[in-house]
């Protein structure tokens, strides 16, 4: 099926390139956490020019799917960087730390005025950076009778307001999406998977979860349940899934996982899932 035709393109600086066209690999997990961890990024032979051309801060654009149904799973710059000769071929090793991280550093020095809402304050400070703020809904849209003032490193003032001001969660993806959440809520996108759309085997013991069932309160809460799919970049930090198969049946958000692919190796999302 073409539906299953590896597809990537890989932008480092200037250039782009197409996995038809270099040999590469990826890893790039991804966590409930609001500072997105560093991914990697392997690219067999570059040329010599090309790699003596590769310089740190250098952006890197990784997009993953498969023919006709591709997607950005990565948005960042190159903070670190290695060459490495063996027997014939040239291996050249990115470290790559997703762009959102750096906005989230500027220095912030702004006062709202009286009677401002957290939820209006939020969504003004990101749109300040050009930040996409893919959603936006707090648990307590906290409201300011004296006004608020916002100093300091920008992603300290965000965390401040939205994690222990507005009791919300603040999610930052490894494509630059900022996503602010109820506590308790996650992204759905609407994904669903089954054999059929790319739910791989698991080798763990069988454990089947019903929707409507309350019995998988059973798990405790640091527990986690893990699965794998063929690439899929729509999953990221928070998504709800709803799995089909014959061990595991139910809705799910995504607690972590990573993205993992080459040309001719693994092309899969790995996820640690929590009933939801």
């Amino acid at each position: 099926m073409a539906f299953w035709i590896r597809d990537a393109a890989l932008t480092i600086g200037h250039n782009k390139y197409s996995l038809a066209n270099l040999d590469f690999s990826f890893e790039i997990p991804f966590e409930d956490s609001d500072e997105p961890p560093v991914a990697t990024v392997t690219v067999k032979n570059f040329s010599a020019n090309t790699r003596n051309n590769i310089k740190k801060n250098d952006p890197v654009v990784l997009n993953a799917g498969y023919e006709g149904d591709v997607g950005c799973i990565l948005i960042g710059k190159v903070v670190g960087l290695k060459h490495k000769w063996s027997s014939v071929d040239w291996t050249t090793t990115l470290t790559v730390q997703p762009g959102a991280d750096e906005i989230l550093g500027s220095l912030i020095n702004k006062t709202y005025a009286e009677n401002a809402k957290a939820s209006a304050i939020v969504r003004d400070l990101l749109n300040i950076f050009g930040m996409e703020v893919s959603k936006c809904e707090l648990s307590v849209d906290q409201v300011y009778p004296r006004g608020r003032v916002c100093r300091g490193n920008l992603k300290q003032v965000l965390t401040e307001i939205v994690v222990n001001e507005c009791k919300s969660r603040f999610i930052i993806r490894a494509t630059g999406q900022v996503y602010i959440t109820k506590a308790d809520d996650g992204i759905n996108n609407g994904v669903v998977l089954t054999t059929a759309t790319g739910l791989l085997r698991a080798d763990e013991e069988k454990v089947i979860f019903e929707p409507e069932s309350k019995s998988e309160k059973e798990t405790t809460e640091d527990d986690t349940i893990s699965r794998s799919c063929l690439l899929n970049y729509r999953i990221a930090t928070a998504e709800v899934v709803k799995v089909q198969s014959n061990d595991l049946n139910g809705r799910f958000i995504v607690v972590e996982g990573k993205h993992s692919g080459s040309r001719t190796g693994s092309w899969k999302t790995s996820m640690e899932l929590k009933p939801y």
